[in-house]
């Protein structure tokens, strides 16, 4: 199911950015109480989609890109910073909350949680709930298959999600050459290159194409400077 981005009218920015900041004016007196979403190290709160969505007025769409832009810009701060990221799964999850066809938020929450968090668990969790909201995208199985078999070494699960996006339209080409591999349990390092060659080709982030960069350097491949621009 396709996202309805119909927020055109910039009132409707003006609305939200009011009611958001309402929303935490009015909340934050009960938050000790409520404890919602406190993050281990008890630095932070963060309001649950549920707790927002009555404020929102049917804006759910325009909050979760608001909330998607304050979570990259998070994750940036923490890059640069302590490399901590203790509330980047509780932000995702509000977001895919209030949008649960929102497939990017899942795709890069997925990556960023596994390869800058190190939250392999909580990656999967989150492309669970993309594969579960979004059965016809061949996005969050894809990257099922990809985390459980470059993360946990689960070929099994790796094989199943894969499967399931090759059945999916729109899929890359080589998903079959994969699958064909973990039929044949053969081709683990070269297949774990080509995955990450494919991650690094299907996006335009450069947070990512890093990330891509940095394990295929662990597997002894090292991009020509042409590749990386």
């Amino acid at each position: 199911m396709a996202r309805r981005l119909g927020y055109s009218d910039r009132r409707r920015w003006i609305l939200l950015l009011c009611l958001c900041w309402v929303g935490a004016w009015v909340i934050a007196p009960d938050l000790d109480q409520r404890k919602l979403s406190r993050s281990r190290e008890g630095s932070s709160y963060l309001i649950p989609a549920q707790q927002l969505r009555p404020l929102l007025l049917g804006y759910d769409l325009i909050a979760a890109d608001l909330f998607w832009l304050e979570t990259i810009q998070y994750l940036g701060r923490h890059l640069l910073g302590d490399q901590k990221f203790t509330d980047l799964y509780p932000r995702l999850f509000r977001v895919v909350s209030l949008d649960p066809y929102f497939v990017d938020a899942y795709r890069l929450g997925g990556i960023f949680l596994a390869y800058s968090a190190g939250q392999v668990d909580e990656a999967i969790r989150l492309l669970k709930r993309g594969a579960a909201f979004n059965p016809d995208r061949w996005e969050p199985a894809h990257d099922l298959g990809i985390l459980y078999y470059l993360c946990k070494k689960d070929y099994p699960q790796a094989l199943y999600w894969l499967q399931r996006a090759d059945r999916l339209p729109g899929r890359p080409d080589y998903v079959p050459r994969f699958v064909a591999r973990l039929y044949a349990s053969t081709g683990h390092t070269q297949t774990a290159i080509e995955m990450w060659i494919g991650i690094y080709d299907q996006t335009n982030l450069s947070w990512v194409k890093d990330i891509a960069r940095r394990e295929l350097g662990k597997l002894g491949v090292h991009l020509p400077p042409e590749t990386e621009g």
